[in-house]
């Protein structure tokens, strides 16, 4: 029996970091497919060494839009399966993604045994394409792997495991410095709610009124759009390439504060102890809000307010990669 962990984007590669870790720890047959769905040499590959992964098939699935890398993705998932499934495998899929979708759908197709990690996730909005695909793959998994108790009441067959991404994150704490607020704001704008000039230009104008540094590494999809809209990029903000994982925690550290749509910087801003504005009309990790670490209301006098005491356990489960892997071997759900 071996277990097949289907990834594509860069936050998927940490996601699967601390179970990667423990399958290879423990002598546990597994395999790696990465689709390719947000790939680059300069940050995904980086992040793959950074990470100590070994990637084990490399599928390189073309990304012209998304219909297009759903339709082959379909094709080059379900050869990959044909090729290397064995009685008795299963398959392992993560969040939300493009890559999670089309993974879950040939695998429920070819009879094929699958576990979602981070399902129950919802924000309740089915413009969101996350949302999407959050419903479809939790609505045909076998087994629901949930970041929060209360995600159990969203799927059937439930098991609470915490997040991945917190136990990576308390894995590697003692190899840095303590949180400090001396460096500029951090903000990411990537989502497709964000992308209409009159939002983004919002955006940017209350980034003009706070009137402090602001380090943007700007996604690909943002920089077209603000070149195709000649939308004004204020002065304070200073466009980056975007930044290795490592990076980004050494900014996430000593960051002054944040601004993001980024559903997976919210939800680890707790563990730096920084508060961030989520320029969003819905989110999913609602605890972020309701311990005052986010807001999404433009507010520069809450922003300013930026020290608050940071929370490492959040979301963290101690053993959650051994739960998963029990449960996954076991045959249960």
């Amino acid at each position: 029996m071996s277990i097949i962990v289907v990834i594509g984007t860069r936050p998927q590669y940490i996601k699967l970091k601390p179970l990667y870790d423990y399958l290879i720890n423990n002598k546990i047959n597994s395999c790696i497919i990465d689709t390719n769905q947000h790939y680059s040499d300069n940050v995904s590959k980086n992040l793959i060494e950074e990470l100590g992964l070994k990637i084990d098939y490399n599928l390189k699935i073309s990304f012209n839009n998304e219909m297009s890398f759903i339709s082959n993705g379909v094709i080059a998932i379900s050869d990959m399966f044909e090729k290397i499934y064995n009685k008795g495998d299963v398959v392992v899929v993560m969040g939300d993604t493009n890559s999670t979708l089309v993974s879950s759908l040939v695998a429920k197709k070819m009879g094929i045994r699958f576990a979602h990690i981070e399902a129950g996730v919802r924000c309740h909005d089915f413009s969101s394409p996350e949302e999407i695909n959050r419903v479809l793959v939790d609505s045909i998994a076998d087994i629901h792997f949930t970041s929060r108790e209360k995600d159990k009441q969203n799927v059937s067959n439930p098991i609470y495991v915490g997040d991945l991404e917190y136990n990576f994150l308390n894995n590697i704490e003692s190899k840095y410095e303590n949180i400090s607020y001396d460096f500029p704001i951090l903000m990411t704008i990537h989502r497709q709610e964000n992308m209409f000039k009159d939002r983004l230009e919002s955006i940017f104008d209350f980034c003009k009124k706070i009137n402090n540094h602001i380090i943007f590494p700007i996604h690909h999809r943002t920089k077209k759009f603000v070149s195709d809209n000649k939308i004004f990029m204020p002065k304070n903000i200073e466009i980056v390439d975007p930044l290795s994982f490592f990076e980004i925690i050494s900014v996430l550290r000593t960051c002054r504060a944040i601004i993001t749509d980024s559903g997976g910087i919210t939800k680890i801003a707790p563990f730096f102890g920084k508060r961030c504005i989520v320029p969003m009309d819905k989110w999913e990790w609602d605890e972020v809000f309701e311990k005052n670490f986010a807001t999404n209301k433009m507010d520069s006098e809450w922003f300013n307010n930026y020290k608050i005491e940071r929370d490492k356990n959040l979301y963290y489960v101690d053993n959650s990669c051994e739960i998963i892997v029990d449960n996954i071997l076991n045959n249960k759900g």
